[in-house]
């Protein structure tokens, strides 16, 4: 590359730093993330072995949290073993400071990933501009972004799993491809989808025309390699996920936690989290990367090169890396569609493959562009505007990390606004607010729960009465039980009505309170709502909607994980009726 492509790659490293450095601490350390305050804790409450053989020592080992009372724990272990070598190395080995050091590591993490996405895109086209292009669009998209601000170990899978993909498309069967995979499963099981890829990749290298004996030439070559990469992977599953493992089997505990992980998905689930993925369309994971996750511009260019791939494949057939990398994303929608769980996060290790497709549709359409429209003006405006249309979403994303999050916002409001002794009600399954803000902390109140997520019965309506009875005041802090709920109206109709009498004022209580905190770009000051179609998870309180100033885009009935984290919307109800429990009873029944 020459020096210019140097400085371009450097500006968009940059960038990738930016975009997903900027507001790492945006919950003000009140842990708000529920996975990554699970693994705070563990992370916090674990001590690293002093020598080889108590690290493997699965029974006794003082890292492996089932023998610190975690005794559910399906993660990897290595993301947060690395993760508390940090926080020591840096003093902050605490529950506060450990979560920070996370959030840290995942950002470089995925900086690395922008990296091979760069080499891939590179090496497919053998252009650097293309390269170049498919970096800045991974670096742009909004989910890889959003996640990076997250202690978890998805970043992990990303970026080995891409790692492995660089190398499985260039026919590199080794050793180090071999601890790519087996970094990948270390750090989430799950990642043994890439396995497939892999065998599809090396009988796509293999010598088949080859007039030479098996055991010979490149045959022998290819032999050799695959067996080195099925061994790094295993020795690396081994020394990287230690408590996979009691001696030479399949550590026990761990499959039970794996069984009772499967026990929660299916439509007849009670499980609070799981109720939302009732109902939810195999089609629901691309319309929430389409719109959300990867944006319009970097889908459509990158749904254009995957159709100009296959097209070329179909007119000429022939096997090419551009077909052995597609393979990734087809098989993780494939399978993971169809599955009952579809969070956003668990098609991420989609999102590098994407956009190098985009950033090689995007080369051949400047490369177009510059061929036909000679006036260099005009070339100069569609440029710009091809720029705006990619970057719009982004920046209008990153907006909520330069803001106070919603639950803090309101936390803080409740200390300002509601008198000291007030009862407070709040959901079960959700962050009860408020929580502790500077020398604030919830003991000023007294604080109930509403047992939302309950079956419909004579005993939940009790319980509701008596909830609406005694508290001043009710927050709900997030979308997630008359999200969840709203789809199950047959198997929750009590809860619904609820929810609908509620927001429409109709059982004495007034919102008092509205917490926002959409993607925005403060263009003027006036305010402008742009509503998604297509989303309606937790659509019930639309009728409660507000706009502020500048442009808005409305992502409050997305996905449920996209939103309830870091910009949840957050509704204060003040009981103004006090209305008797007969009264509220005959209302839920209208």
């Amino acid at each position: 590359m020459t020096t210019k492509y140097y400085l371009v790659f450097l500006l968009i490293l940059t960038c990738a730093a930016l975009t997903r450095a900027i507001g790492l601490n945006w919950d003000a350390g009140s842990h708000l993330h529920p996975d990554e305050r699970f693994l705070t804790m563990v992370a916090s409450t674990i001590t690293l072995p002093g020598n080889i053989s108590g690290y493997f020592d699965t029974g006794s080992s003082p890292a492996n949290p089932h023998n610190r009372n975690f005794s559910f724990y399906v993660y990897g272990t290595y993301p947060m073993f690395l993760t508390k070598l940090a926080a020591r190395f840096m003093q902050k080995d605490t529950y506060d400071g450990i979560v920070l050091v996370g959030r840290g590591i995942s950002v470089l993490t995925d900086i690395l990933t922008v990296f091979i996405v760069f080499c891939i895109g590179t090496y497919l086209t053998k252009r650097p501009g293309a390269g170049l292009l498919s970096a800045l669009c991974y670096t742009l998209a909004v989910l890889p972004i959003q996640l990076s601000h997250f202690f978890t170990v998805d970043p992990f899978v990303t970026l080995f799993i891409t790692i492995a993909l660089w190398r499985i498309i260039r026919g590199q069967f080794d050793i180090i491809t071999g601890i790519a995979i087996g970094l990948a499963v270390s750090a989430k099981i799950s990642a043994v989808l890439i396995l497939p890829v892999a065998a599809c990749g090396f009988i796509a290298v293999w010598p088949f025309r080859s007039h030479t004996p098996i055991i010979t030439g490149k045959r022998k070559h290819l032999l050799i390699g695959g067996l080195l990469t099925a061994v790094g992977a295993i020795a690396t599953i081994r020394v990287a996920y230690p408590y996979l493992f009691t001696g030479f089997r399949i550590n026990p505990l761990i499959l039970n936690n794996w069984k009772q992980l499967a026990s929660f998905d299916g439509p007849t689930t009670s499980f609070p989290p799981g109720l939302q993925w009732i109902h939810v369309s195999p089609w629901q994971p691309v319309l929430d990367m389409t719109v959300f996750g990867l944006g319009l511009p970097l889908t459509i260019l990158a749904g254009i090169s995957i159709i100009r791939h296959i097209w070329s494949m179909w007119k000429k057939p022939r096997w090419n890396p551009a077909i052995t990398l597609l393979l990734w994303p087809v098989l993780l929608f494939g399978y993971q569609s169809f599955q009952f769980g579809k969070a956003m996060r668990y098609f991420w290790a989609a999102y590098p493959v994407l956009a190098v497709f985009a950033g090689m549709e995007a080369y051949q359409l400047i490369r177009l562009i510059s061929a036909k429209i000679r006036p260099l003006p005009l070339r100069v405006w569609i440029y710009a505007g091809m720029v705006i249309m990619v970057l719009v979403w982004p920046l209008s994303f990153m907006s909520i990390y330069t803001r106070p999050n919603t639950r803090v916002a309101a936390s803080t409001w409740i200390y300002t606004h509601i008198p000291a002794k007030s009862t407070i009600a709040w959901e079960h399954w959700d962050d009860p607010l408020p929580f502790a803000v500077g020398t604030f902390t919830p003991s000023a109140y007294t604080q109930i729960q509403m047992t939302s997520f309950d079956p419909d019965d004579a005993e939940k309506i009790r319980k509701i009465q008596n909830t609406l009875v005694s508290a001043d005041y009710l927050v709900l802090s997030s979308n997630r039980a008359y999200g969840a709920l709203g789809r199950l109206k047959t198997r929750f109709p009590v809860t619904n009505r609820f929810y609908q009498k509620l927001f429409s004022g109709k059982l004495g209580y007034k919102l008092i309170a509205q917490f926002t905190s959409r993607p925005m770009l403060p263009l003027f000051s006036g305010s402008l709502c742009i509503h998604v179609p297509g989303f309606s998870y937790g659509a019930a309180s639309r009728t409660l909607g507000q706009c502020a100033s500048g442009i808005q885009i409305v992502d409050d009935y997305a996905e449920e994980t996209f939103t309830v984290y870091d910009h949840p919307k957050v509704l204060i109800f003040q009981n103004v009726q006090h209305l008797p429990e007969l009264e509220i009873l005959s209302r839920l029944h209208e």
